[in-house]
């Protein structure tokens, strides 16, 4: 097993499309909090423009790169983050710029799907929304 799948299973996310390099993990301090920071890379090849459905035929060039700081579950009762660069695109044809999709989080969100599971998991429980929130 690649170090880049051992990183995916352990965070659970399941996006084969983010590689890891070997340099992927880092602490920093967050709001007077250590946290744990994992790097990653989004990058495919899209088959259509999503803004205008133009099919690709060298129209659409890569443009960058995006970074991305999505708050994953806790890791050993640490903060975890994911600072996730995804590559950017630009349509010839229409003039727009667009990044490609990931399942781990919802557009324009910046939560993992993970953690909105745990907080509702914990919401189940008998314990107050602060405790949740603090958690």
């Amino acid at each position: 097993m690649s170090h880049n799948d051992f990183i995916l299973n352990t965070l659970n996310l399941k996006d084969p499309h983010i590689k890891f390099d070997e340099n992927y993990y880092s602490k920093e301090i967050i709001n007077d909090v250590e946290s744990m920071f994992f790097s990653g890379e989004l990058s495919y090849s899209p088959d259509v423009c999503p803004c205008c459905g133009h099919i690709l035929d060298h129209s659409i060039i890569k443009y960058g790169f995006k970074t991305s700081r999505i708050t994953l579950p806790k890791v050993s009762e640490f903060n975890a983050y994911l600072k996730l660069r995804k590559q950017r695109y630009y349509c010839k044809h229409c003039g727009q710029t667009f990044t490609p999709k990931t399942s781990i989080v919802k557009e324009n969100c910046f939560i993992s799907n993970n953690t909105k599971l745990a907080i509702a998991l914990k919401a189940k429980r008998k314990i107050s929304e602060k405790d949740i929130a603090s958690d």
